[in-house]
Parts: structure tokens; sequence; C-alpha cells
């Protein structure tokens, strides 16, 4: 059997080049876009500041990863993820602030933005946030399942799984289930939310949850906020990031995932993250269409007869009736 090496090799040469030329697009975008998270900035009074960092920290932004650093400026919208041991600060110029504790994501967004139906825009996946305002904004965040709303001061979050453990420790806050119903708690409530269970206010804070508590969480940390808002410091490391590294983004409820969809469209192009994407699709079926458009595609009609012989369609085929009956002289 002969084999065609030229042929072969002609083609392995340009597989290189059409992927090294990948590879420096994408490290390009990267680079490009780090440049351009350095630069920008969300609206007046909602530039947020990372002011204590301990441990490692990652931030998400459009198409980029980049590793956290106190005094990098955060956007809304950035997805938050600290590793184990780790505690990230983040301070607003309005004395609103956001610590999260370890093995956390989130969706950043200060206390007091909304969304759709004026839902809280924060969004706290997975993990511990500590959440604060001293001047008087109305903080809010959201869980899978519940809104916390009209946080007055400082508020202990963790979600682990369908759990959620909501400690008001100073001030009061109130809980809206997406089920129905609310509950208020007053400083000092604890409210511990397991799924298909009654959900009863305590008085006290459970043994379990204050064992777990994050040792940072037992201090009330000095405001940094001067210290570097007039020092901005570089995203560090900028590149790209994986399907495993958002995979619980990608699969969270609906109204959360399905901005993804079209904020990572280009990762679509990438082997690596569109093969596990398309293998878990069932976990976020909105991808279908973009992963398969084929399925999507109308039905094409007859073919329109040529341009130029508008008469052919009045024209009988050939097995028509006229065609197949004896003309009579």
């Amino acid at each position: 059997m002969k084999h065609n090496y030229k042929h072969a090799g002609s083609r392995i040469r340009r597989w290189l080049a059409v992927s090294s030329l990948a590879t420096l697009a994408l490290f390009g975008e990267i680079r490009l876009a780090a440049a351009a998270a350095a630069k920008a900035g969300p609206p007046a009074g909602r530039t947020a500041i990372v002011t204590i960092l301990e441990g490692k920290a990652t931030v998400i932004r459009n198409l980029v990863q980049f590793d956290a650093a106190e005094g990098v400026r955060l956007l809304p919208g950035d997805l938050l993820r600290t590793q184990p041991m780790s505690l990230l600060r983040v301070e607003y110029a309005d004395e609103c602030s956001l610590e999260a504790g370890p093995d956390t994501e989130l969706q950043l967004f200060h206390p007091a933005d909304k969304k759709r139906a004026n839902r809280p825009a924060l969004y706290l996946l997975e993990g511990w946030l500590k959440l604060g305002c001293k001047g008087g904004a109305a903080a809010a965040l959201t869980l899978k399942d519940l809104d916390v709303v009209g946080i007055s001061k400082v508020l202990v979050i963790r979600a682990a799984g369908d759990s959620r453990s909501i400690f008001a420790e100073q001030g009061t806050a109130r809980v809206v289930k997406h089920s129905g119903g609310t509950l208020t708690l007053n400083q000092g409530d604890f409210l511990n939310v397991e799924p298909d269970s009654v959900s009863d206010v305590q008085a006290r804070p459970t043994a379990q949850f204050m064992a777990a508590l994050p040792r940072a969480y037992r201090d009330t940390l000095p405001s940094r906020y001067s210290v570097y808002v007039s020092r901005v410091v570089e995203p560090q490391n900028p590149r790209g990031f994986g399907y495993g590294e958002v995979e619980q983004w990608l699969n969270a409820e609906l109204a959360v995932r399905r901005q993804f969809s079209s904020l990572w469209l280009r990762k679509v192009s990438d082997p690596a993250f569109r093969g596990p994407l398309d293998r878990d699709l069932a976990k976020h079926p909105e991808w279908d269409r973009i992963l398969h458009p084929e399925k999507y595609e109308v039905e094409a009609t007859a073919p329109a007869p040529p341009a130029g012989n508008r008469n052919a369609a009045a024209r009988p085929g050939p097995d028509s009736r006229s065609d197949s009956v004896p003309r009579r002289n």
C-alpha cells in the first residue's frame, strides 16, 4: 500500500500553521483584554478594590483569568474564586465591603446593584461571604432559591451544596424564598435553609456553624480603601481558562448561566472546552443551538425556477396531463 507522504506532510504543515496562528491570536486576545481590564472602570461609586488577600484567589473577566492581588480593581460581573484557607476582602468608596472566605465562588456586583425584576445582582454560588455596608446602602444578595434583602449592617452567609446558612451579625435583613415566603432576621438571629424542610429563625447560630466560621470573620477588619484608592495594581498573570474552572457557572440555575452562552461564545472553537461542554449538554441545554446549529436549520423548500425564466414554473412538465394525452387533429 502506497502512502502519499508529500501530501500528508503538506497537511501537517498547514495544520501546524493554523494552530500557531490560533495560539498567537489567543495570547494576543488575553493581553489586550488584560490591558483593557486595567484601564476600564465601573460607573462612579462602583469601583471595587481588593484591599486584603490572604492565600490565593482568581478573577475571571470575559475571556481572561488573572490572579487577584491587593490593589487590583474589580469590575461588575467579575467571577471571583478563592482557594482553601483564603480570604479576599473587597471594598467600595461608600464603605460597603465583601469578605469572601475559603472555597468561595461569587459573581461580583456592588451590594446595592439590581438586575431584572429588581432582583439583587450580587450572586453567591458557593462558599462563605461576609457583607456589610456602613453608609446606609440598601445591601442585598442572591443565592440559589432565595434572596437576602434589606441588609442594614453585617451579614454572614454560607452556601454549601443545597444548604444555606445566614447569620445577622449586626442589624437586620429579610430572606425572600423564590418558592414563596419571607422571613425577617434581627440582630443575632440565625437561619438554616435546607431543601424540602421547614426553615425556622433561631436566636443564635448553631455550634456547627460557629465551628466552621472562618477565623477572619470573628473580627471586624479595618477599612483599607484609602491605602489603595490612589494606587492602581495591574491584574496579575493574565491567561485563559478551561472548562473545569467555570463548570459550576455553566451548570448553575438558568437565570445565572444563560449570560455565559454569549459571553463565552468564542470558547466553542477550543476543542478542550467544546468537548466537555457538549458532553454535559443536558445541564446547560441553551448551548445546543450554538454547538449544533444544523439541528435548528429550516428545511429547504422546493428550488425556485432559474432567474430569467419566469415562465418555467407555468410550463407543464413531461409527465403532466397535457403531454400524456394525444392531441386531436
